[in-house]
């Protein structure tokens, strides 16, 4: 893997991991808690990488295959 150089800040890198702890559980009433591929897509939007990067939650990186 190759890093972009794009980093996130990290509180947003924060977000993502916390959404990825917490998803599969499900809040009273049946509604998902955390959602970790929407929280990337909101930052793939924001940043703009190359296409075809990924995210690396550890170091907040956007990274290529």
């Amino acid at each position: 893997m190759k890093g972009t150089g794009i980093f996130v800040t990290e509180e947003e890198r924060h977000r993502v991991a916390v959404a990825q702890s917490v998803s599969g559980m499900f809040l009273s009433g049946g509604e998902p808690m955390g959602n970790p591929a929407w929280e990337v897509h909101l930052l793939t939007k924001k940043y703009n990488p190359p296409l075809g990067a990924g995210f690396n939650p550890k170091t907040g990186e956007f990274i290529l295959p």
